[in-house]
């Protein structure tokens, strides 16, 4: 099975079976490393499906607490939850979700002095925050580091998806 395991081969046969990804893509997904910060409504949700299609590394950063108005759109979350640390329960439950990758909960707010040492070690940047300021740091460092960016935000009925990949 070139070099995938059984168990990766069972557990990820329905997108190896698909063209665009199959082995090749397969084994690109496991070595690969992507930060997301911001695990609300749509970080949550991302890092599910991150998890699932067998990223190698995911490193999870969020400094905020699971809040009861979370639950109904944060889906990785529980009643149990609330007043945790959101990137401590995240990694939890991403690990009972699937244990073969590399979690890291980065539990601090980010900013300009301490976000580059993050972006560099990651092959791809998600940014899912809700604050324009961190977003802008964000941006910034992925144009100094030449990484690839994918931004989304949502508020009411409305998103919005951009996706930056260096020249």
């Amino acid at each position: 099975m070139n070099n995938i395991s059984n168990t990766d081969f069972l557990r990820y046969s329905r997108q190896i079976l698909l063209k665009e990804i199959g082995i090749s893509g397969q084994k690109k997904l496991k070595h690969s490393k992507i930060l997301l910060i911001g695990l609300g409504g749509i970080g949550s949700t991302a890092s599910i499906y991150l998890a699932s299609a067998g990223i190698g590394t995911l490193l999870l950063a969020d400094y905020d607490v699971v809040e009861v108005s979370n639950l109904q759109r944060q889906i990785l979350y529980s009643t149990g939850d609330i007043k945790k640390n959101k990137v401590d329960i995240a990694k939890y439950n991403l690990l009972k979700h699937n244990e073969s990758i590399k979690y890291f909960a980065i539990k601090k707010k980010l900013n300009k002095k301490n976000i580059a040492k993050y972006i560099k070690y990651a092959d791809l940047i998600l940014d899912c925050t809700d604050t324009m300021h961190i977003r802008q740091i964000i941006n910034r460092m992925c144009v100094d580091t030449n990484k690839p960016l994918i931004s989304a935000s949502a508020i009411g009925f409305k998103g919005q998806l951009l996706s930056v990949w260096p020249p």
